[in-house]
């Protein structure tokens, strides 16, 4: 240990006197005093400079550029740092045994049989302390300028700049452990190279560009420490939450360890064995402990036991194909029934998947576990919401946003000869719960409907429920007396457009939402509880009793009117769960996103219910 800190020491003033800690001081400070005062300035910037060209002559700026906020203050710091920052940090330090090397400055020394782990862990501890110190001090000045730039009131310093951002100091701390991985990486890297500081950074960059290639695989990606590089901006920007990053930081706490590890045993002329048993060791329970705490593997592993998964295309051969997985059981003796899922609002990937937790993934594995095929798939506007935005002429329906995919998606199921074709069901979840009788009526032809926590109601009475629910937890006030005047113009606007012809309503955008006039217009004309009256096939209504976006005394209890007397039709109402079937921790609306960043999983008695249900039938 003495001889170590006396590395250290040596280390740290030979930093100061080769300007490393002044250049590393200064470039930060500056990204700290920046990052705020750019993300403050830029769409000033942009905007005089498109004032000044004449093929934007004509165009409304104000309403191309938001008001900046703290959030692009932050994401500017993280990136700035993250990227012009580390890269100069690896720089200043790629010659940390180069550079003593050629003058046999360390020759001497270890010739005297002093440790040569102590100095290697003694230049990657100098070089950890001068990125911690750089850092800490640009982000506190950006803590300041941001505060000072973007804070509606004026709030003590020590105060979070933007309330919004509950995941900032955990995302400088992702950014800071990301700049500990690359140091220890550039070490070894620097032990591999010698005396060539050149090499050593050619080294270090292939490396860097080797775990981005292994990115590619979404399994590899959650554990590969080069992804805390990019984990910041998610983390403000809600994304993802802090759970999702667990696996990369255990990983990443322990790749540190094994590559401090390797570079001793490189620089030393032999490798004492209890430093070869330790690195074995760290790595056996760097994987272990990833393992207990981030994805779930065994899990997985237990579920290929009983479950045949397969990479399916919906709608292949056409413009719009979409990706999807089919489970089904395994060892099945004969024709099994199965499950389409249809998304609710929004676009979603296969799982339905809202921050940690995957809904449909949830339903897929348990029905297949017991005996019931399901197909899921990426939702249309998830794969191709660019392409949508650019060639929508207004005519833009739930046709095409969510009933031919489902449609085609049925048609696939019904040709496996796995499948009994006669026992095919559809579960719509919200939006897709509403549009289920319309899809079974236009081509989707079921044995049985499941409603999951859907509405008969037309989608602007839901809007306005939901609005007006969050607007009325709002303190009184000049704010809210506004929002809630917009909300009324908003919808009275909506519910003019409903008298528009087709043509007119295809050429009406309205102000504050996404689609057409004609969006609504078409579920308006095609009401949910016409088509329900038409359908004599068995029904399975579920409905949550905390669901803070579909409600009990209005949408469940209308599908208890409008089904009323059939003999064919169960109703199934959970108590404390939520919009996705998972427990409900709030009562309200405005915290409703905050509940869904809890990792759940689907309720096991709805899930048994869906079984039990599809198979007696």
């Amino acid at each position: 240990m003495r001889v170590y800190l006396v590395f250290l020491k040596k280390e740290l003033i030979e930093a100061f006197k080769t300007y490393k800690l002044l250049i590393m001081g200064a470039v930060f400070i500056i990204f700290g005093i920046l990052s705020p005062l750019s993300a403050k300035m830029m769409p000033d910037i942009i905007k005089w400079a498109m004032q000044t060209d004449p093929s934007t002559a004509g165009i409304d700026l104000a309403a191309i550029f938001s008001e900046p906020k703290a959030l692009d203050a932050w994401s500017q710091f993280y990136s700035n740092i993250g990227q012009i920052g580390l890269l100069v940090l690896m720089i200043i330090f790629s010659g940390m045994i180069a550079s003593e090397l050629s003058e046999d400055k360390l020759t001497l020394i270890l010739t005297k049989g002093l440790s040569r782990s102590a100095v290697i862990i003694s230049k990657l501890s100098s070089s950890i302390i001068i990125w911690t110190v750089s850092y800490t001090i640009a982000f506190s000045i950006s803590w300041v300028y941001t505060n000072y730039y973007f804070s509606d009131y004026k709030l003590p310093y020590y105060y979070f700049p933007d309330y919004k951002l509950p995941y900032l100091l955990f995302a400088g701390f992702c950014l800071w452990l990301f700049g500990v991985f690359l140091l220890s990486l550039l070490t070894l890297m620097a032990t591999l190279t010698k005396k060539s500081s050149m090499l050593c950074l050619l080294s270090l960059a292939a490396s860097f560009i080797i775990l981005n290639i292994f990115n590619i695989l979404p399994y590899v990606k959650k554990y590969n420490p080069i992804t805390l590089g990019s984990t910041s901006i998610a983390l403000l920007s809600d994304t993802i939450t802090p759970r999702a990053v667990y696996p990369t930081l255990i990983i990443a706490v322990f790749a540190i360890v094994a590559l401090t590890i390797f570079a001793t045993i490189f620089f030393s002329a032999k490798a004492p064995p209890r430093i070869v048993a330790t690195l074995i060791i760290s790595l056996i329970a760097s994987i272990s402990v990833t393992v207990m705490l981030g994805e779930d593997i065994p899990a997985r592993l237990r579920l290929n036991r009983y479950v045949i998964s397969e990479m399916v295309v919906i709608g292949a051969d056409t413009k719009w194909e979409l990706a999807g997985i089919l489970t089904l059981p395994k060892n099945a003796q004969d024709k099994v029934p199965a499950v389409v899922l249809v998304h609710g609002s929004g676009s979603s990937d296969m799982d339905e998947t809202i921050f940690d937790n995957k809904p449909f993934r949830d339903i897929a594995e348990y029905l297949s576990r017991n005996g019931v095929a399901v197909l899921r798939y990426n939702k249309r506007s998830y794969t191709y919401g660019y392409v949508i935005s650019q060639e929508n002429d207004g005519g833009f329906t739930v046709w095409e946003e969510t009933i031919e995919d489902a449609i085609l998606a049925t048609q696939l199921l019904k040709s496996d000869p796995r499948i009994d074709e006669n026992r095919v069901f559809i579960l719509g979840h919200s939006l897709g719960g509403m549009l289920a009788p319309r899809i079974h009526a236009m081509g989707g032809d079921y044995a049985g409907l499941i409603i999951f926590a859907g509405s008969p109601r037309f989608l602007l009475d839901i809007m306005k429920d939901q609005q007006f629910a969050a607007l009325d937890m709002l303190e009184d006030g000049d704010k809210k007396a506004i929002a809630i005047e917009e909300s009324y113009e908003l919808f009275n606007s909506i519910e003019r457009a409903l008298k528009l012809t087709d043509e007119e309503a295809m050429t009406t955008n309205i102000e504050g939402v996404g689609p057409s006039a004609y969006y609504f217009k078409d579920m308006y004309d095609n009401p949910t509880s016409e088509y329900i009256s038409n359908i004599s096939i068995p029904f399975l209504v579920m409905q949550a009793n905390a669901d803070l976006q579909v409600y009990t005394n209005k949408d469940y209890a209308l599908y208890l009117e409008l089904l009323d007397g059939r003999s064919n039709v169960t109703f199934k109402l959970y108590e404390g769960l939520n919009h996705l079937f998972m427990p409900a921790k709030v009562s309200n609306i405005n915290e409703v996103i905050d509940e869904y960043r809890i990792k759940s999983s689907v309720d096991k008695q709805a899930l048994e219910d869906i079984v039990d249900w599809i198979l007696n039938h």
